[in-house]
């Protein structure tokens, strides 16, 4: 039966555009749909790091710099393809954590960078240029309404700009991000364990002058927001040496992101730093937690990137999904079983996959100061001060660098063997252990 494309794309981010292009490049008929009017621009929540040249999600991206071209080339060597970035990635060698009382805590490398900056709207461009130029097709300003499929094709009832219709393909990709609409409609979400969900904002300025040497910052406490509850990471932007990314951690309702982050520019104890800022960008997401899936497909539907997975892909895995992903929606036009090998390369390279525990590790950071007092915070940050926590290079990706933190504090004689024994404890916790962890803390 005819259908007016071979692949249909729902959500062009990172993942979506890289498999609209490469579905072209390779004669696949493809149609990318989109809720936004600018495909070329980030318009959700990214602070803009990736990690190159060292193991993450099971692949080592190897880069080669071209400054001539001003341009950064990935090689996804494993997976057999390569990328490129519009400009030089910057790495970051120092990270701080600040708590309510005004204590601070460091950790830097001298040799290799925790991570590296782009800005994601020039990288979001890059893709989507690149993949107008292969001929795929693309539909902005388009909401998907529902999804109906049998065996031989998928409907989809989209709206653009008022108008509705109905689209049929062989093969779908839905890469419509954390708060997938295609994964509910279709039902694909029904195996998957629902966390929790929060809003998150964030504001790129230029002019901010914090008296620390270039790095990113991770904030807490209740004092630091007017008493509400959160957090706020801020990371350098490429964009300026004055210039950063202020992303929120934030409950419900979705106005707290707002009201949080303003009150920390505004208000707050470091709103010095922002005295003379400026905001040229905004962007924001609902974030929802969900475990991942463990077969991303549901009949003709492949589920792409953040919409199968727990958290977040970030840009760089989120490409790799992408190219996978047209590979195995060609497999599949040739009758072959593309989303079955989809699902191998899903289990090997994204850790949480096959091992729970790999959730807790991601969410670890971000969850830091909810394993410590007040007080024991405030004697570990003290200490960090006596004793510098300086390395040539460290593992630092969100799976590691809590462990990495922990375990340096671990080897500190000064700390007491209960907090050493709570750190172990976290090193090894599932989110079942961490939730009664965090319970014994706010009780203590």
């Amino acid at each position: 039966m005819a259908t007016d494309y071979d692949v249909i794309v729902v959500g062009c981010g990172p993942a979506g555009l890289m498999a609209c292009g490469e579905l072209a490049k390779r004669g696949v008929k493809v149609l990318g749909v989109d809720k936004n009017p600018d495909l070329g621009r980030n318009t959700r929540t990214a602070s803009g790091y990736c990690f190159l040249n060292q193991p993450f999600n099971n692949l080592v991206i190897r880069t080669e710099e071209k400054p001539e071209e001003n341009r950064t080339y990935m090689h996804f060597d494993t997976l057999g393809f390569s990328t490129y970035y519009t400009g030089i990635m910057q790495g970051v060698y120092h990270s701080y954590m600040f708590s309510d009382s005004g204590k601070w805590w460091r950790a830097s490398t001298t040799k290799k960078p925790f991570y590296n900056l782009f800005n994601p709207s020039q990288c979001k461009n890059d893709r989507y240029t690149w993949a107008v130029k292969k001929g795929a097709e693309f539909l902005p300003e388009t909401l998907a309404l529902r999804v109906e499929q049998d065996a031989s094709k998928v409907t989809l009832a989209v709206r653009t700009r008022g108008k509705n219709r109905t689209l049929t393909c062989k093969k779908m990709i839905a890469s419509d991000g954390l708060s997938s609409r295609m994964a509910k409609l279709s039902g694909a979400n029904k195996t998957r364990t629902f966390y929790g969900k929060g809003p998150t904002i964030e504001y790129e300025m230029v002019g901010v002058k914090p008296p620390y040497e270039r790095g990113d910052m991770f904030f807490f406490g209740a004092k630091n927001f007017g008493g509400m509850a959160g957090g706020l990471i801020m990371v350098p932007s490429p964009i300026a040496e004055d210039a950063y990314r202020l992303e929120t951690i934030s409950t419900l309702p979705a106005s707290t992101a707002s009201l949080l982050i303003e009150h920390f520019t505004q208000k707050g104890p470091f709103s010095s730093w922002f005295k003379n800022a400026e905001i040229v960008d905004k962007s924001g997401a609902m974030v929802e937690m969900l475990t991942p899936m463990l077969v991303p497909h549901l009949g003709n539907i492949l589920f792409v990137g953040d919409s199968a997975a727990w958290l977040e892909c970030l840009y760089q895995s989120a490409t790799m999904a992408g190219y996978m992903g047209a590979v195995a929606c060609e497999e599949e036009l040739k009758g072959k079983k593309g989303f079955d090998g989809y699902t191998q390369f899903w289990e090997d390279h994204f850790e949480w996959v096959k091992n729970p525990v790999r959730m807790a590790d991601y969410m670890k950071r971000v969850m830091f100061p909810r394993f410590f007092t007040v007080q024991e915070l405030d004697f570990l940050f003290d200490l960090s001060q006596k004793y510098p926590i300086i390395m040539e290079e460290a593992e630092a990706t969100p799976y590691d660098f809590t462990t990495m933190v922990m375990q340096q504090f671990i080897a500190m004689d000064e700390v007491p063997e209960e907090l050493k024994d709570r750190m172990r404890m976290v090193i090894k916790a599932d989110m079942g252990v961490l939730s009664q962890l965090i319970g014994k803390v706010q009780k203590a």
